[in-house]
């Protein structure tokens, strides 16, 4: 059985769980389904880095809290992706934010996602939460002669304007690093990366301690806005709330309230993940330490080093969910992981999953209420929550309870915009693959 968030009414506690790297070396603690009614002054819908985070933010500052999940903690994204912790979200790069709005936008958003990972490494100490993190070089690699001009280009714009710490290295360097075939050179930059099924564990966790209620297992089928209370229906007990928060991100239901409704289109990334490599494979490819990759590909290859030695490596996935599709995206990934590195032809594949990302419009994550701060959603990272997703939690609660948070930022500043003709939204993607392996 196969979840489709455009086929399906909704995730179901009976869906099984992925067959991930990440779920076979780690069982998250269980949170069991409500056993009687429960009235709470903020519910929060996810229990995912998002809504966790808020949970935990709430939590921080006295409320009284409920976080609802339809399944297991990190069922959803949170315990399928690639664990990698990158400074920013969304499909905008600081150079296109200052062109679309303005330099000062720009840098305000650069240290918001630089506060991102910041949060996440405060938190993950200040809860004592044993998630794996690994430090390392993260390379940005270029697929083609045209892209190695333009990462040179965007490097030396971005070390003068966002003072950042990138390094571009040309294909002979690069060389010195990765031996990786197909490549025109790169950009090098500090890098980290995590087990995201520990990480979003460890934050469940610290909501506990906190006294946060987390309920599972408890499908949210309706809400309604009655006496100034908000009613989550489910299959089972009542759950009544005075605040509200979505923080479902991909997995929010085809139909669940207006103010996410139509607002985010769930697009399928796959991963697979290797067999321990052997020394020789190590020596013959250069991955032989921490290390996180990811290509300028139109639709991205991204690949990183594990702590015991396999290689993830993930990309877009299939259109829709099906068993054809998951043997096609399989084949598509150990291709390309093979086209980039030779060595590994003969390499088994032992895990492969997909997972659900929340796509934006406009290629923008939002972070909003409504005007009366009684309903709030944070969704849209296109593939890149990781650290910005428990930042849009904490954003997110702050804003319900009042404290100031920067509006000038686009993210914060307006809602999601509507998919028009939402129906139409694969048939357009099914073309957009098309047109992406023409233009490759």
């Amino acid at each position: 059985m196969l979840y489709d968030p455009l086929k399906s009414t909704g995730v179901t506690p009976d869906l099984p769980r992925p067959d991930s790297y990440w779920a076979s070396t780690h069982t998250p603690a269980s949170y069991a389904p409500p056993d009687s009614d429960i009235h709470t002054r903020f519910a929060v819908i996810g229990a995912g880095y998002t809504g966790l985070s808020a949970a935990l933010e709430l939590a921080e500052s006295g409320e009284d809290v409920t976080v609802v999940d339809a399944h297991d903690i990190g069922f959803g994204c949170a315990g399928r992706n690639g664990g990698f912790v990158l400074k920013g979200t969304g499909r905008y790069s600081l150079s296109a934010i200052a062109e679309k709005w303005n330099t000062d936008i720009a840098l305000r958003m650069r240290d918001e996602f630089n506060y991102a990972v910041d949060l996440l490494k405060s938190r993950v100490k200040q809860y004592a939460i044993d998630c794996d993190m690994q430090a390392g070089p993260y390379l940005k690699i270029a697929h083609n002669a045209k892209s190695a001009i333009t990462l040179e280009t965007a490097q030396k714009h971005n070390r003068s304007t966002f003072d950042s710490d990138e390094t571009f290295v040309n294909a002979d360097a690069l060389r010195d690093h990765l031996n990786i075939q197909h490549a025109f050179g790169g950009v090098i930059q500090p890098g980290l990366a995590l087990h995201p099924l520990k990480l979003v564990d460890g934050y469940a966790s610290a909501c506990h301690q906190r006294g946060v209620r987390i309920v599972t297992h408890t499908p949210i089928t309706g809400i309604s806005d009655t006496g100034g209370k908000f009613q989550l229906h489910t299959d089972s007990h009542k759950i009544s709330a005075e605040k509200l928060i979505i923080a479902s991100n991909a997995y929010t239901p085809k139909v669940l309230h207006p103010c996410v409704d139509k607002r985010q289109f769930p697009v399928q990334s796959s991963i697979i993940v290797t067999a321990p490599l052997t020394e020789a494979q190590r020596n013959a490819t250069g991955l032989n330490r921490p290390m996180m990759m990811m290509d300028t590909r139109m639709m991205k290859y991204y690949y990183r080093v594990l702590p015991d030695g396999r290689l993830l490596f993930g990309g877009r996935g299939a259109v829709s969910a099906s068993e054809r599709g998951d043997a096609a995206s399989r084949l598509r990934l150990e291709k390309a992981m093979q086209y980039s590195f030779p060595a590994l032809h003969n390499i088994s594949t032992e895990y492969f999953w997909n997972g659900w990302v929340s796509v934006a419009l406009d290629n923008l994550p939002r972070i909003m209420t409504d005007k009366e701060r009684k309903i709030g959603y944070a969704m849209g990272y296109c593939g890149s929550g990781v650290s910005f997703a428990a930042l849009a939690g904490k954003r997110l609660a702050q804003k319900m309870l009042g404290t100031p948070v920067d509006t000038r930022l686009p993210v914060y500043h307006d809602h999601l915009p509507e998919y028009p003709f939402s129906g139409m939204r694969r048939i357009a993607l099914r073309a957009l693959y098309a047109w992406a392996k023409v233009a490759e």
